[in-house]
């Protein structure tokens, strides 16, 4: 018999000032398996030092009855989290808590273990601290002998594991870096997926597969950071090009939070093109606000690629065209933000509509494609040249014309002087032929006088 999952009982409460906060708390909650039973709104403009509330309020929730915990929006700092917790008799989690939780259920790899528990510990280590601060107030020090608290083992044994999960998360990241720097140099060019969660980053990911198979796509979910690892997979359409599902986004995560997933955002921050995807359902304040969050993250990270900003769910009738879209941001994003923004491209991920719009986009960013024709001598040096040209071309074709091999296809700009210079080398020529078809009419040519580069 599968075991009923226990149902967690909680009210939620906020203060006015967090309003605009309280629509994402309902979403985090519900996927962290809260139920909501009843909601709390104070009308208050600053928040109390000790408790958040006002006192009467916290007495107001002491006495609501069927419930275990108290959620807030807030981020509550460890006092008044105890003060709160110790006058209602609640367990009290306020949304960095939450998400916490969400990440340790979430976290499906060794990489992302670490991660979550590094920022626990962080989380962890002021609200212990001021539990046991509190329930010893009364005390006199020494109690571990030589004037030491408990608090001070556990500090030790805390900053000992954080330094070694460090450790660990380097290696990690030295490891995802030299993997980087070798696709690199075998001229593999990187796309990455980010976005605010569940904005159907996953979906779009899946759609961009160059492979079907299911065993290889992401875990898809309407629940909130379903991803929090990296998942790299070959992209179709573009020859040797790798795409990126990462973590999603959310706002005014604190630095620590940012910190212990940096080796995971890294890959965002390097990719040569971010596809950063939005909800177009979502209403007109809060997508900007949302927009704003993602562009800040990847500004912060100094991304180096170009930003395609990806509208989903085009299938749905409701959804705005990218001429509102554009209007929209043009009037609510900050100047610098919107510079960012590359190309906009309107997709529908679930039943990929557009997705070779988008891949044209992306490749359209990559530079333009020259197209070249060589010959190189049936030799050692010549096959190796081959081989070469057919790891880093598109299109390419072979053929054997007396001692010769015959090479056609079409090259990134960028390895155009590489490519030519081989081709030297293994005793070939390249030989200038006009675009063989109406689409080609754009390409450049390779000239005569890259030969001698």
């Amino acid at each position: 018999m599968v075991p009923i999952p226990e149902v967690k009982k909680a009210v939620l409460a906020w203060i006015s000032r967090d309003d605009e906060l309280v629509p994402e708390m309902r979403e985090l909650c519900s996927s962290a398996g809260y139920r909501i039973v009843e909601e709390v709104r104070q009308v208050k403009d600053r928040p109390d030092p000790k408790f958040y509330f006002g006192s009467g309020k916290v007495s107001e929730l002491s006495e609501i009855e069927d419930v275990e915990y108290m959620l807030t929006p807030a981020d509550l700092t460890p006092p008044q989290a105890y003060s709160i917790s110790k006058a209602s008799g609640l367990v009290v989690l306020d949304r960095i808590r939450v998400i916490l939780e969400l990440f340790k259920e979430r976290a499906s790899t060794p990489e992302s273990r670490l991660q979550v528990e590094l920022a626990d510990l962080h989380h962890q280590m002021p609200i212990i601290k001021e539990y046991i601060h509190q329930g010893t107030l009364t005390e006199r020090p020494g109690f571990l002998g030589g004037g030491e608290y408990m608090v001070d083992y556990y500090y030790e044994m805390a900053r000992k594991r954080m330094a070694r999960i460090r450790k660990e998360l380097a290696l990690t990241r030295k490891a995802r870096g030299q993997k980087r720097a070798l696709r690199k140099r075998r001229g593999a060019r990187t796309v990455s997926i980010a976005g605010y969660t569940n904005a159907g980053k996953s979906t779009l990911f899946n759609a961009l597969l160059a492979d079907d198979d299911p065993l290889r796509s992401a875990e898809v979910s309407p629940m909130v950071f379903t991803t929090l690892g990296t998942t790299t997979r070959k992209m179709s359409g573009i020859r040797n090009c790798m795409v990126t599902d990462t973590v999603g986004f959310i706002r005014d995560l604190p630095p620590w939070l940012v910190e212990g997933f940096m080796s995971t955002l890294e890959e965002v921050f390097l990719s040569d093109v971010v596809l950063l995807v939005v909800d177009p359902l979502d209403p007109d304040d809060m997508l900007v606000r949302k927009l704003a969050d993602s562009l800040k993250v990847l500004r912060n990270g100094s991304t180096q690629g170009k930003v395609v900003l990806v509208l989903n769910k085009a299938d749905l009738p409701c959804v705005r065209s990218e001429e509102e879209f554009l209007t929209l941001v043009k009037n609510g994003l900050d100047p610098a933000l919107l510079a960012m923004i590359s190309d906009i491209v309107r997709v529908s991920a679930k039943d990929r509509t557009n997705i070779d719009g988008l891949i044209h986009a992306i490749r359209q960013l990559f530079g333009p494609l020259v197209r070249f024709k060589a010959v190189v001598p049936q030799t050692e040096i010549g096959f190796e040249a081959v081989k070469y040209i057919r790891e880093l071309s598109e299109e390419s074709e072979e053929g054997f014309v007396e001692a010769d091999i015959e090479v056609s296809g079409l090259l990134e700009e960028r390895w155009v002087v590489p490519v030519t210079r081989r081709i030297i080398e293994a005793g070939g020529r390249v030989v200038i032929g006009p675009p063989s078809t109406e689409d080609e009419k754009g390409l450049i040519p390779i000239s005569h006088d890259m030969k001698g580069t």
